[in-house]
């Protein structure tokens, strides 16, 4: 079997003899209260549902994660296991999927894919005892039965960090979005940083728009002799722009290390961003997933989007869980032992959070290059 397995201590299996009805808990005001019997989904399968857009203006998206998955389901699973795909751009959104493939007998879901479905999701899967998977990057949404696959940022931002700081990187400033995603990350490498005791030259937000880049540069090329580190979580076009206007600034790989986020994990970036040549990122190591994308590629005539892994780990992780046995209960799904999938070991915390062992790269000229490999177990993990 390929793909994701459960790291699991060995443990005696449980029949679908012995699993007559599942009894599911659910949340309610009053705490996680043990719900009412469901009977067995047919032919002794045990089923998780998927939810994704497959219709409008996502349905590119949506149908290249369900191929991802159901990759997973031929390389992971055996006959006790059935996924089952619902458009979560049909009429009746989101909650109505949800609502459907409950009915149809899913014990867990996989989705949806946009942190704007998941509440209404949620409700549903909750009020019948469901666990689910949400393929989001949104950690907010993280709770007890809501374990977000995504790739946390922060785990990312700390990883790199402190990659560096024990590899000699000094005085850190960064350059940062004004958006979400860049007042999450900034609050992340200001405290990482500054624990330990190093030193913050300066953190610049600009407007996402790029409007203002240019004064933010400047503020930063005035105190350019006393940045060691810089931080810059950005990708595609902006990244390219702010790179060559902080080239035109002054800056320099060999005086300044560029640090960056999971953003940088995309082919030619070296190429495209000479100043992030030697600058480092963590991230998923990239070889576990290299034979995936070359069966994507043969089988589609496509590259599968970043997150197509997202889709692929949490429907191997399914499945492994249904050849075992076993049921998708919290206990099961919280293993401290984790998973291994595409993106590397992985394991559900009770909080709803995954936790990830990330690799850190090197930016080169025609690619990247692991200099500090991500753990293979969890018994010494480290970010």
């Amino acid at each position: 079997m390929g793909g994701c397995e459960g790291v699991f201590p060995p443990e005696k299996p449980v029949s679908q003899k012995q699993l007559p009805a599942y009894r599911p808990y659910y949340q309610t005001a009053a705490g996680w209260q043990q719900g009412p019997r469901l009977a067995p989904t047919p032919q002794g399968k045990l089923k998780a549902a998927i939810l994704l857009p497959l219709s409008g203006k996502n349905a590119d998206l949506g149908q290249a994660m369900l191929n991802a998955a159901q990759q997973a389901v031929f390389d992971a699973s055996e006959s006790n296991f059935e996924l089952a795909p619902r458009d979560t751009a049909a009429p009746g959104g989101a909650q109505e999927a949800a609502r459907a493939v409950i009915g149809d007998g899913a014990r867990l879901i996989i989705g949806p894919l946009f942190a704007a479905d998941v509440p209404a999701v949620k409700q549903v899967a909750q009020s019948n005892g469901l666990m689910m998977l949400p393929l989001s990057t949104d950690m907010s949404l993280a709770e007890r039965g809501v374990y977000v696959m995504g790739l946390a940022p922060g785990a990312q931002v700390e990883r790199v960090v402190s990659y560096a700081k024990a590899h000699g990187a000094h005085n850190y400033a960064a350059l940062v979005p004004a958006t979400p995603y860049g007042n999450l990350v900034s609050a992340v490498f200001k405290k990482a940083v500054t624990q330990g005791g190093e030193q913050l030259i300066a953190v610049e937000t600009y407007d996402p728009s790029l409007g203002n880049l240019p004064d933010k540069i400047k503020s930063l090329a005035a105190r350019k002799d006393r940045i060691g580190t810089l931080f810059i979580p950005e990708s595609g076009k902006n990244l390219k722009a702010i790179a060559d206007q902080l080239a035109a600034a002054g800056f320099n790989s060999t005086d300044t290390r560029i640090l960056g986020t999971g953003l940088w994990d995309v082919p030619d970036l070296g190429r495209q961003n000479p100043l992030l040549i030697g600058g480092w990122y963590a991230a998923p190591d990239t070889s576990l997933r290299r034979n995936f994308m070359s069966n994507y590629i043969s089988a589609y005539e496509k590259e599968p989007p970043r997150l197509a892994t997202l889709a692929y780990d949490a429907t191997a992780l399914a499945a492994v869980l249904a050849k075992r046995g076993g049921s998708y209960d919290e206990a099961a799904l919280t293993n401290p032992n984790g998973f291994a999938g595409l993106d590397g070991i992985f394991r559900l915390t009770p909080s709803g959070m995954v936790e990830r062992a990330l690799a850190v790269n090197e930016v080169t000229a025609t690619g990247s290059d692991v200099v500090d490999s991500a753990p293979t177990t969890f018994v010494s993990f480290r970010r």
